[in-house]
């Protein structure tokens, strides 16, 4: 592939679209990071009050988007009627997709019309902050279900030169066979402006839709997960070390809960029950504890919030990384936060009965385990007689993750995660936005 004429820009700029969570945010912010060392202006844009609401209550985040740096800047384009209309195109869309409808001589001129609409209305509040951009080569980023919405057409459409890059809101597995040989196939077509970046090719094979996601003008990229590199964990992991061999000398013991809620995975019984055991089980086997209670992003009506009095017991809104700095060993309700403890040596109790809770569980035989057991980063425990066997193994191993293998597929991520920003490189390079490539400046 031949590099595009032109030169370098004086004036870069990498446009973020958030929408869903903080976690989208989360999982591009090393990215995020890189660029603007690379001297990137960097626009991030909510398109939600949830998304805003998601990113103020983490603090490592909120912290991160304001703090004291003129090439960043906060744009919100949410409102109540907005949500609701493009909400209502998007049901729409994927009703006449799934439906072949939208070719329909009756349906199509009237949704045509619909989203022309919108298409108008966005673009115009859009075009009044960053209008001044859609000539530019920018680097756009967006959650890649994304791809599943009218409104990345009319983007595309308007910042036609720049690059697109679409992305997890977690580093979630979502592959369940882990023994399966995966096309690893290390070629880039930087001819491409789109590109679909994946922790690994067995999250592809699942997520793949066979329709956005298998574009043939999506360039599938694999680059693990950016925050679980070294250079962005090292003075994480190294802080979470100390704290964990001062546990001896300290006057209490500090446990990580990564919480989920009733909803889709969990009815209120099963959350309650959770909650009741977790607290009783510690209880009964440590003197003296302290509970960090992160609780997972959609996670509303909490039973943790009975228990707001209890001085033992703290809500918390930082970044789980932040937090498992601060943490003796943790308590996962079944979350993709096992992973940011599990790499930061702190170890992983996963509360959680896929058994009696099966949905998006890895069937194994005729019952059912998790991925996070597989991948070998989590002790077990589907009931309190576990909870209590895994958390006494813990105390006897002085809060040291037990001495056992991860499985090749974590440490493939991982080797992964830490090379992230190869691809990356070759792909700014390639439209002439970076320069050096940090290998070349490492060499």
């Amino acid at each position: 592939m031949n590099k595009r004429e032109g030169t370098t820009l004086k004036t870069k700029t990498a446009i973020v679209f958030l929408s869903g969570s903080a976690g989208e945010l989360d999982w591009i912010l090393p990215i995020l990071d890189h660029l603007l060392k690379r001297e990137f202006d960097l626009k991030i844009i909510f398109l939600t009050k949830h998304v805003l609401a998601s990113v103020r209550t983490n603090s490592t985040l909120n912290d991160y988007i304001h703090q004291e740096n003129s090439k960043i800047e906060l744009i919100f384009l949410g409102s109540y009627l907005w949500e609701m209309l493009e909400r209502i195109s998007y049901l729409a869309y994927r009703f006449l997709i799934k439906y072949n409808l939208k070719n329909k001589n009756i349906i199509q001129p009237i949704y045509s019309i619909f989203e022309k609409i919108l298409e108008t209305l966005f673009m115009h509040r859009l075009s009044l902050r960053i209008g001044n951009l859609k000539n530019n080569q920018n680097v756009i980023f967006s959650e890649y279900p994304a791809l599943r919405r009218p409104r990345d057409k009319w983007v595309y459409k308007q910042f036609n030169d720049s690059i697109f890059f679409y992305c997890p809101h977690s580093p979630h597995v979502y592959t369940e066979d882990l023994e399966r040989n995966y096309d690893k196939s290390e070629g880039l077509d930087l001819d491409k402006s789109r590109f679909l970046l994946m922790g690994h090719p067995g999250d592809y094979f699942v997520l793949n839709d066979n329709r956005e996601l298998a574009s043939n003008s999506l360039e599938k990229v694999f680059i693990g997960h950016p925050k679980y590199s070294d250079s962005w964990l090292h003075d994480l992991q190294e802080k979470s070390k100390k704290f964990r061999r001062t546990s001896e000398t300290r006057k209490s013991i500090n446990i990580l809960v990564l919480s989920r809620g009733s909803g889709s995975y969990l009815d209120d019984q099963s959350h309650k029950s959770l909650v009741e055991n977790t607290i009783d089980i510690v209880q009964k086997n440590i003197p003296n504890y302290n509970f960090l209670i992160k609780k997972h992003p959609r996670e509303f009506n909490s039973y943790w919030d009975n228990f707001l009095n209890d001085d033992s017991i703290n809500i918390v809104n930082d970044h789980i990384l932040n937090l498992a700095t601060q943490a003796d060993l943790a308590i996962s309700f079944w979350t993709s936060g096992a992973m940011d403890c599990h790499t930061l040596g702190v170890p992983v109790i996963e509360y959680f009965d896929p058994n009696q809770h099966p949905k998006q569980q890895v069937q194994e035989g005729n019952s059912y385990t998790t991925i996070y057991r597989k991948l070998g980063v989590v002790l077990p425990a589907n009931n309190r007689i576990e909870l209590e066997r895994s958390l006494l193994r813990i105390v006897e191993d002085d809060y040291e993750i037990p001495l056992h293998k991860s499985h090749k597929f974590y440490n493939e991520l991982i080797t992964n995660s830490n090379q992230w920003f190869v691809k990356i490189e070759k792909i700014l390079q390639s439209r002439n936005l970076i320069e050096n490539l940090v290998s070349d400046e490492r060499a």
